[in-house]
């Protein structure tokens, strides 16, 4: 490797701001990494809030909470990036049920606070797998009673409650679903029996949700997708409701062409995680040539990114530290 290598250039740089030598080099250099890193945290937590309680994620020394530290799904939803691409497709999924959709419409303010629902699936998803028994199993509680108030009449004449378990089944299953797919094809590959293990682990979640049933294996989750698509469609209010995505503050003020044409590959990219069929029925089925070519390296660097700023997220140091028997360190503001 010659010593004009970037990475030569890098450990160079690193050792000459240790020893002392240019250091004017590495003085500017080293903050505008930080102030990078800063920006992309930043950013992502304005949309997906912060997950770094350590009431949540602390606690008990020695408690490993619902799941446990040797569980595949401390590995795989400690990767941010992956958990965090996989929120779109997944709530997509969701609403493709009429039911789930008509209770979103009727009792979300989801147009008033857009990240809302993608906000409190994130910190459903971390604080359930990571978080202390308590607190997890606090969380899950007050998610059923929140939806113990969400009942209605679906536009087609039929009625809805939040809490039947058929429907949080299909909630449920959507956000490890939609995880498997994203991590496999931005970490790395998922070999059946990892995938297998995820499920059950998952699955524990869900029966304490209020489901009677859900897949605990990937033979069974595609068993399980293929009995529940006659039962999903798009109808007006799921239109709306993509419609609003395309809407979403997701950037900075554009122009509106250029707008929508970020909104839409953003939908396209998104919603590349989801099968086939979902993708028909929504419409985002048959992107341009160009858009197809960009969605796999932009969903990449945005993982990477995203990693890199992040690092081992907080929620899984804090969790790894409480089953380890480490009390968490109080954060000074």
């Amino acid at each position: 490797m010659g010593h004009n290598h970037p990475r030569v250039r890098a450990r160079t740089a690193v050792a000459a701001h240790r020893d002392g030598i240019y250091g004017c080099v590495s003085v500017t250099f080293l903050p505008q990494r930080e102030k990078l890193r800063r920006r992309i945290v930043e950013d992502f937590e304005k949309g997906a809030g912060r997950h770094d309680d350590p009431a949540v994620y602390g606690g008990p020394p020695g408690d490993p909470g619902l799941l446990g530290p040797d569980s595949m799904s401390w590995e795989i939803n400690a990767d941010l990036a992956s958990v965090a691409q996989a929120g779109l497709p997944a709530i997509v999924l969701e609403i493709l049920h009429p039911s789930v959709v008509a209770g979103v419409q009727d009792l979300s303010n989801y147009r008033d606070d857009p990240f809302q629902r993608a906000r409190a699936t994130l910190g459903y998803v971390l604080s359930t797998t990571f978080g202390n028994t308590a607190a997890a199993t606090r969380v899950i509680e007050r998610v059923k009673h929140v939806h113990s108030f969400v009942n209605g009449i679906r536009p087609d004449g039929m009625p809805y409650r939040a809490l039947d378990p058929e429907l949080i089944a299909w909630v449920h299953t959507c956000i490890p679903w939609m995880i498997l797919r994203t991590y496999a094809h931005t970490k790395r590959p998922l070999s059946r029996e990892e995938q297998d293990r995820y499920l059950a682990e998952q699955a524990v979640i869900g029966r304490m949700g209020g489901a009677d049933w859900v897949p605990t294996t990937a033979a069974e989750l595609d068993d399980y997708v293929e009995s529940m698509r006659p039962k999903l469609s798009v109808n007006a209010q799921t239109r709306e409701f993509i419609d609003f995505l395309m809407s979403s503050p997701f950037f900075p003020d554009l122009p509106g062409p250029v707008d929508r044409q970020l909104h839409r590959f953003t939908i396209y990219a998104g919603m590349s995680r989801a099968p086939e069929w979902a993708r028909e029925l929504i419409g985002y089925d048959r992107p341009s040539a160009l858009t197809r070519r960009l969605i796999d390296p932009a969903l990449h660097l945005d993982a990477r990114q995203l990693r890199w700023a992040v690092g081992t997220p907080r929620y899984a140091q804090l969790a790894h530290e409480r089953a380890a028997g480490v009390r968490p360190k109080v954060a000074v503001q």
